[in-house]
């Protein structure tokens, strides 16, 4: 099943998933197939989230949270991340942090690598190498492993 959920006057978006945003934030939510188009929609309304969470494909997701985020929203908002990623994948997600070393982070969910770089430099090519292997081994060992790529500030 494919929902149309209007997202910009000239786009549609598709795939399954609901885009939710205002002028500076967005979400994506894959739908749930014990859930009613409502009934995700009106959990995604009545949340402010400070974070854009985005499919980029069906097992790589990217969840950018606002650099400049208070620290006790950062963490509501990434408990509402680790509850959703459970939810849907169980524990057959590896999260790989692009941002300094945060130990929340592992509290949530004990399969964390660390990949973090200085904000506002390129990162190391072997550190790019690391990633890409660390994607590729966790990818193929399981064909329902997915793996999320976590940034706080905007080094990803």
């Amino acid at each position: 099943m494919t929902w149309h959920v209007p997202v910009h006057s000239q786009c549609n978006l598709k795939l399954g998933y609901v885009k939710c945003f205002d002028s500076t934030q967005k979400w994506i939510v894959p739908m749930f197939r014990d859930k009613s188009l409502e009934q995700v929609m009106e959990h995604v309304m009545e949340h402010h989230y400070d974070f854009d969470l985005t499919y980029i494909t069906e097992r790589i997701i990217s969840v950018f949270f606002l650099p400049d985020l208070e620290e006790q929203r950062y963490r509501r908002n990434l408990q509402e991340v680790a509850s959703m990623l459970k939810s849907k994948h169980q524990d057959k997600f590896l999260l790989l942090n692009l941002s300094e070393k945060r130990h929340d982070i592992t509290r949530l969910n004990q399969k964390v690598q660390d990949y973090g770089w200085p904000d506002l430099h390129a990162p190391p090519l072997d550190r790019i190498c690391a990633i890409c292997k660390a994607m590729e081994t966790w990818l193929t060992s399981d064909p329902s492993n997915v793996v999320v790529l976590h940034c706080k500030v905007c080094v990803a």
